[in-house]
């Protein structure tokens, strides 16, 4: 009879409580939702509501909306103190401001995915001390900020997935200080988009190739094997003694080993080019003045040098057709000189005034 009775309220329990996972599951669908969680997705809401009723509410859900995260938002936020879970998927953020969150102190699951977020404030994340997973995938995020995540020591899970990562050695500090930490950054497959050389790799790979991870040289040096030094007495047995040298003193000898010359080479060559590039200047501005004047004084004596030239040229020319007037000269003289004679070989004058008498 017992049994009977029994298995009558075991079928009702079991009812109820189905008809209760079924009701729960209808109101979710519906909107009406628990009184912890509340659900306002896919509503084409321009602002987040104001918690205006007395329950605490530890989840919200505005995902698939129009929201922009501006400042009536982070008003409305304020309204909802307990709040613990936060999901903003598929709206239309683009930046998230400093300081945004602190609102909501007590937020320990942030999702950003699927918006349009170009970059994030340094401070974007300030006051979410007890924030443990972070989703910003599937944004137009290129880099993070390197003071991002500082504070951020309770935070387990990153999601960076979908994004155009640069993968400069110099923007990817902040992904080799999260490979330090116990950050899971998931899920797999978070690849790079620039620079060319680095498109298509994994982003953590490229991150341990700029910052190789300190722990593991740690590692590597405590897994060296002990050197033994052997002491030779005479007269006495041999003494063999181990030694090891710690990672810190090993290092230290690596470092007087091999000296770090940094720079300073390159500030010594610039001060040695433009020591020279002075010291040129100045000796162009002193000794050419007096370069020019000789070099103008040089030119004035070749002019006169050519001057003399053409007057001497001038004179021999005058002075070879003088010669040749004497010469002439000469010989019309000589020619007289020989009439003369003739005239006074003949013994004949002849007058022509007489010659007109006749």
């Amino acid at each position: 009879m017992m049994q009977r009775c029994r298995q009558p309220l075991l079928l009702l329990c079991v009812t109820a409580v189905l008809l209760l996972n079924i009701l729960g599951e209808v109101a979710q669908a519906a909107g009406v939702d628990a009184p912890d969680m509340k659900n306002l997705s896919s509503k084409a809401l321009q602002v987040i509501p104001i918690n205006d009723n007395s329950s605490s509410v530890t989840e919200l859900l505005v995902q698939g909306n129009h929201i922009t995260l501006n400042e009536t938002d982070r008003v409305a936020l304020a309204s909802y103190p307990t709040l613990a879970e936060l999901h903003l998927d598929g709206n239309l953020v683009t930046a998230v401001p400093a300081k945004y969150f602190s609102v909501v102190p007590h937020l320990r699951v942030l999702s950003l995915s699927s918006n349009n977020i170009t970059c994030l404030d340094p401070e974007a994340f300030v006051g979410l001390d007890v924030l443990s997973e972070l989703d910003v995938s599937n944004n137009r995020l290129t880099r993070l900020p390197t003071q991002l995540l500082s504070g951020k020591n309770n935070l387990q899970k990153l999601n960076l997935k979908g994004n155009p990562w640069n993968c400069s050695c110099p923007l990817l500090s902040i992904i080799g200080e999260i490979r330090a930490t116990n950050i899971t950054i998931g899920p797999p497959g978070v690849t790079c988009s620039s620079p060319d050389i680095q498109a298509g790799k994994d982003l953590l790979e490229a991150a341990a190739v700029c910052y190789p991870s300190p722990s593991l040289a740690i590692t590597t040096d405590q897994q060296k094997p002990a050197t033994p030094v052997t002491f030779h007495q005479p007269g006495a047995s041999t003494t063999t003694m181990t030694t090891t040298l710690s990672s810190s003193q090993n290092h230290s000898l690596n470092n007087d080993q091999t000296p770090v010359l940094g720079n300073t080479w390159k500030f010594t060559a610039c001060v040695v080019a433009l020591a020279l590039t002075t010291s040129m200047l100045i000796v162009c501005a002193i000794k050419g003045p007096s370069l020019y004047k000789l070099f103008h004084n040089y030119r004035h004596r070749r002019l006169h040098q050519q001057e003399d030239d053409d007057d001497h040229f001038a004179s021999t020319v005058f002075s070879e057709i003088g010669r040749y007037n004497n010469h002439q000269t000469f010989t019309f003289e000589r020619q007289n000189g020989r009439g003369q004679e003739e005239e006074d070989e003949d013994g004949y004058f002849e007058d022509p005034y007489i010659k007109r008498e006749e």
